[in-house]
C-alpha cells in the first residue's frame, strides 16, 4: 500500500553532491567531517528506486523483520537527501512514529522548505536488543544501494527505550551516523556493544523529575542521562564543567564547550517527567531540528 510523504523537494546542506556511494564518510579520516562539508551520494543516487511511502520487511539476524520508510514527495533521483532513523519506545511500533511525524521533525522541516527520507523500525517484542545493531546495518545497506541519500548526513533519533538503543547506536556506529539526538534516553537497561569511544555528534533532553529515565539513577554506578552527557563531553574533546548547569522549570540547554568543531554537544533539562511532548509550541522537536540542521 504505497502512499506519500512531505511535499516539495529539498535535500541536505553543504555544496553540490560529490564523492560516491557507501555508508560512512566518503574520504573523511573517521569522524571528522568537517561541518557544511558537500553531500555525499550514496550508491542508490541516479538510478531510479521502487521504494514509496510505505511498510517493507528485510531479513536481518534469520527473522523478518518490518520497517516504514517515508519519501520525499516528487522524490529526485539525483538529490542526496537527509536520512533519518528513528526508533519507538518501550511497547511500541513504527506506526506510534509515523503518527507522530517522526518526532514532530518533518513538520520542522518542511516549514524551512526542507524534506528527508525517514525509516521507522519496529522491534522484535517490547523493546530493542542486541540484534538491533545488526537491523539497523541491515536496512542501511539496502536504503544505500536503492536511494538517494547523503552519507553524511544520517541522523539517529529516538524517545524513551527509543532513545536508548539510539544512544546504543551512537556508540559504536560514528562512522555512519553523523548526529544523533536521544529524547529522555537511559545508559542503563538497554543492551551496549563495546564502545570505541569515538566522538559523534550527540545532544539529548531529560526532565529532571523524570522517573524512568532519570538525569541521575545511581551516582556511584554512573547510570542516568548525566552520565550519557559527560561521556559524549569526553568523547568529543569537550570542556568538563564541575557541574552541568540544568533546569527545574523552563527548558534550558547547555552547549559542551571547546568540543572538536565537527562535533557539538548539547543537553537540554527541564522541570517534567517523561515524556518527548513539553510545552505550546513543543521545543524538543524545535530544538532538535535546530541541532540537525547545522550539519
Amino acid at each position: 500500500m504505497a502512499g506519500t510523504g512531505g511535499d516539495n523537494s529539498g535535500g541536505s546542506g553543504g555544496a553540490e553532491p560529490t564523492g560516491s556511494g557507501g555508508a560512512g564518510t566518503g574520504g573523511w579520516p573517521e569522524g571528522a567531517i568537517p561541518m557544511g562539508n558537500a553531500p555525499v551520494r550514496s550508491a542508490g543516487c541516479g538510478k531510479a528506486t521502487t521504494l514509496t511511502t510505505k511498510e517493507y520487511t528485510i531479513s536481518s539476524s534469520g527473522q523478518n523483520r518490518v520497517y516504514y520508510v517515508d519519501m520525499p514527495k516528487n522524490y529526485d533521483m539525483n538529490k542526496p537527501y537527509r536520512l533519518f532513523y528513528t526508533s519507538h519506545w518501550i511497547g511500541s511500533r513504527w506506526q506510534d512514529v509515523e503518527g507522530q511525524d517522526f518526532y514532530f521533525l518533518k513538520p520542522q522541516m518542511e516549514a524551512d522548505g526542507e524534506q528527508a527520507i525517514f525509516v521507522a523500525p519496529s522491534s522484535d517484542g517490547a523493546t530493542w536488543q542486541e540484534k538491533d545493531h545488526a537491523l539497523f546495518d541491515d536496512i542501511m545497506a539496502f536504503m544505500n544501494e536503492n536511494v538517494c541519500y547523503d552519507t553524511t548526513r544520517v541522523f539517529a533519533t529516538g524517545f524513551s527505550f527509543g532513545g536508548m538503543i539510539t544512544y546504543s547506536l551512537s556508540t559504536n556506529h560514528q562512522a555512519e551516523i553523523r548526529a544523533a539526538v536521544g529524547i529522555a534516553p537511559a545508559n542503563y537497561n538497554i543492551w551496549l556493544p563495546e564502545k570505541t569511544r569515538k566522538p559523534i555528534a550527540w545532544m539529548h533532553t531529560t526532565g529532571m523529575s523524570d522517573g524512568t529515565c532519570p538525569w541521575v539513577n545511581n551516582e556511584g554506578q554512573k547510570r542516568g542521562a548525566k552520565f550519557i552527557a559527560l561521556e559524549k563531553a569526553e568523547d568529543n574533546g569537550c570542556t568538563i564543567p564541575d557541574n552541568i548547569p540544568t533546569s527545574n522549570g523552563a527548558y534550558s540547554c547547555y552547549d559542551f564547550k571547546d568540543c572538536d568543531p565537527e562535533h557539538p554537544t548539547r543537553v537540554c533539562t527541564f522541570g517534567g517527567g517523561h515524556t518527548n511532548i513539553d510545552g505550546n509550541p513543543n521545543w524538543i522537536p524545535i530544538e532538535s531540528w535546530k541541532f540537525f540542521k547545522q550539519f
